[in-house]
């Protein structure tokens, strides 16, 4: 008897507790959305895509604006998935609290160089190798990129251009896959992002850089050993500048040959 009372207790504890459950739950999801957080991770502070009342815009555009209505009747996976159609947006995650408060954390993409092609056409490249639009709101400090090229936004913006080299006819018909490359590289070191304003793709010389301090250009060619020209150009900076002048003295400096950088200094003009 006492085994069979215990367990009628138990029956109606569970009971109980599955009821105060579904009627806490009902309560919960007929409360209204008090609150909207929005936070937004740029990873790059500088870079100001997107801000708090873009994404309260977007939402009330979208007839989608949490605030006042029943939890019940706001979708979360529909929310997620019409914040990520935002160009600007990596990552999204919407959750609601026990006090009915709704927050959206966002991940913004970080860009690493503006593109311009031969038709004039802007977007960016993010640092996942992925192309982005061009954004009359703002526009990013980064690397600019032009010359003689024709690559366009909308015949390549689904491509992960960090995963190019599975693809041997697309490495063949684009030239972004090397501009990815170069700029890649350009970011990833301090220095080198500070310095270098601009990446052209010339018919004769293949790639060249021009650099933020100094008037000279810098020749890479094509992109065949980029840590090895790049190492060779610190060298140049840190010693080669203190031996043979300054940074303005030169037109060029050439990075394709093995081994050495050829230098080519400015003709001084004495009015003879």
């Amino acid at each position: 008897m006492k085994k069979i009372l215990m367990i009628g207790l138990w029956v109606v504890f569970t009971i109980g507790l599955v009821f105060v459950m579904s009627f806490a739950s009902r309560a919960h999801s007929r409360r209204l959305c008090e609150k909207l957080n929005i936070l937004i991770d740029r990873k790059d502070e500088q870079q100001q895509f997107i801000k708090e009342e873009d994404v309260r815009k977007f939402l009330s555009d979208h007839n989608k604006m949490p605030e006042g209505k029943e939890l019940a009747d706001v979708n979360v996976p529909d929310l997620e998935n019409l914040l990520l159609t935002n160009p600007a947006v990596e990552s999204c995650e919407v959750f609601m609290s026990v006090g009915g408060d709704m927050t959206i954390k966002i991940k913004q993409r970080r860009t690493i160089a503006r593109i311009i092609n031969l038709e004039n056409e802007s977007y960016y490249i993010d640092d996942r190798g992925m192309l982005m639009p061009w954004s009359e709101e703002y526009t990013s400090p980064v690397i600019v990129v032009n010359g003689l090229f024709a690559d366009s936004y909308g015949a390549n913006y689904d491509h992960s251009f960090d995963n190019i080299d599975a693809d041997s006819a697309m490495k063949t018909t684009t030239m972004l896959d090397d501009i990815w490359q170069i700029t890649k590289r350009i970011d990833a070191d301090t220095f080198l992002r500070a310095q270098m304003t601009q990446l052209y793709l010339s018919p004769d010389k293949g790639f060249e850089l021009v650099p933020r301090i100094g008037n000279h250009i810098i020749v890479l060619g094509d992109i065949s050993d980029l840590d090895e020209k790049f190492t060779k150009l610190f060298i140049f900076y840190r010693d080669g500048l203190d031996r043979t002048g300054n940074w303005n003295d030169y037109t060029y400096i050439d990075l394709q040959y093995k081994n050495q950088i050829v230098c080519t200094k400015k003709t001084i003009n004495n009015g003879i």
